[in-house]
């Protein structure tokens, strides 16, 4: 197992090194923790990997995320600072399966995954913005992975922030698809409890009676087509927010993707069919997974190259890619 340890430390730099200490594997980042208030007085952490630079990637984790668990955004990090791009890792109010926040003066919200409300994620990824903005940074690329590809995208669809020159999405999987298809003829019977559980104001009661022990309510924002986060990819319906982002999309899916519901090629023909960005780019990565285990370096690579020549402004490839080892990514680009 690998093991992290976070160092804080002037931003001018990135170090990462690994050693081995009784069998065990421990990784050192390098990088600079950012704490950030919300425009609605939640206190939430990121962490910032790489040098001074026009750009930033602002990577948004998924369900039960954080930003120092995963080796994805790390390896991602790895790479693009080397080139020029550093990374901001954002710890959203939706981190882990419970947090405790601290807002405004000594208020607490409970939140993380199992409570967050999906519209608040806005909130925070605006303070990275303007945090960052004020650090020096003038363009954004914004990255998500699993469901923080959801808040990317619906950030950029409410916001329409200038700064942001693109958008990569990191297995962009259909939440609402994946516990319909988990919970079978029982789903609608569950939507039924959850809403009466609301109903009798239990909506934010963490509860075994709800998938991953979601809250009703939060089980009903990814699982009820009437509210935005389900709405968001889900690839049998209109994709509204999607087709409203403007700036360029990549949309990276492994073609081991557990979580799909349908083929992960159709997942992009669907992507590109309701794409109105200004270009549009779908790539499969051969043998990976929803984490894109072991293929990190792989990915890491491809989205080096395509974020910069986005922060150029170079012509960008566009259509939809099955790459692997005999043809990589980094030569695409």
């Amino acid at each position: 197992m690998l093991y992290y340890i976070i160092i804080f430390s002037d931003y001018s730099f990135i170090k990462v090194s690994s050693v081995i200490v009784d069998s065990m594997e421990i990784e050192t980042v390098e990088g600079r923790l950012v704490r950030l208030q919300t425009r609605d007085k939640v206190r939430i952490e990121g962490f910032l990997i790489g040098t001074r630079s026009e750009a930033c990637m602002i990577y948004v984790h998924g369900m039960f995320g954080n930003f120092y668990r995963s080796t994805l955004p790390f390896s991602l990090a790895r790479k693009l600072s080397r080139n020029g791009v550093p990374v901001f890792i954002l710890n959203t109010r939706g981190h882990d399966a419970v947090a405790v926040l601290k807002k405004g003066r000594g208020e607490r919200l409970i939140a993380g995954t199992d409570l967050e409300r999906f519209e608040d994620s806005v909130f925070d990824i605006d303070a990275a913005i303007v945090a960052l903005k004020q650090m020096g940074f003038k363009k954004f690329v914004l990255v998500g992975h699993s469901t923080g590809c959801q808040k990317v995208t619906y950030y950029q669809y409410k916001k329409k922030r200038r700064e942001v020159i693109g958008v990569l999405l990191l297995a962009p999987a259909d939440d609402y698809a994946i516990y319909r298809k988990e919970l079978g003829s029982g789903f609608a019977a569950k939507i039924r409890l959850a809403k009466a559980l609301v109903k009798k104001g239990h909506g934010d009661t963490v509860t075994h009676l709800m998938p991953s022990h979601f809250s009703p309510r939060r089980f009903l924002s990814l699982a009820d087509l009437r509210n935005q986060e389900a709405r968001v990819f889900n690839y049998d319906g209109k994709m509204h927010g999607f087709s409203s982002v403007k700036v360029p999309v990549c949309a990276v899916f492994g073609s081991r993707e557990e979580y799909a519901c349908k083929p992960v090629v159709e997942y992009m023909e669907i992507l590109k069919r309701k794409n109105n960005s200004k270009s549009f780019l779908g790539v499969v990565v051969d043998d990976a997974d929803h984490s894109f285990s072991g293929r990190e370096d792989f990915l890491a690579g491809f989205a080096s190259k395509w974020a910069l020549n986005l922060r150029s402004g170079k012509a960008l490839p566009t259509g939809i890619l099955e790459l692997n080892s005999r043809f990589p990514l980094a030569s695409v680009l």
